[in-house]
């Protein structure tokens, strides 16, 4: 069964434009090196003055989050946001437990 996970993360408003683009890279990475990954979703919520990046992420199993956990580019991601003070707080990440609904109609 697929675990599903919700990343929070809050930009300084005037470097959501730096997260995002170390997202592009982060994204890529994960794409092209993680294939255990099967969702790997940001998006921007929020308001300007207090935005908001939200990921959806959804893996194969134990072990695809673990590698992720481990990868090199997601301890770049956290590096880069702490050196350049990115962030107004740490990233969170919350488990998600599925328990009514569904992904898609086909």
């Amino acid at each position: 069964m697929p675990l599903h996970f919700l990343a929070l993360l809050h930009p300084k408003p005037d470097k959501v434009a730096r997260v995002e683009e170390i997202a592009q890279s982060v994204c890529e990475y994960v794409h092209e090196n993680e294939p255990g990954v099967l969702k790997y979703q940001w998006f921007r919520t929020g308001y300007p003055e207090k935005p908001m990046i939200v990921v959806l992420e959804t893996y194969l199993d134990q072990a695809a989050v673990d590698t992720h956990k481990a990868s090199s580019k997601l301890a770049w991601l956290v590096e880069v946001s702490q050196k350049e003070d990115n962030m107004t707080a740490p990233i969170e990440l919350l488990p998600l437990e599925e328990f009514a609904g569904w992904e898609s109609r086909s």
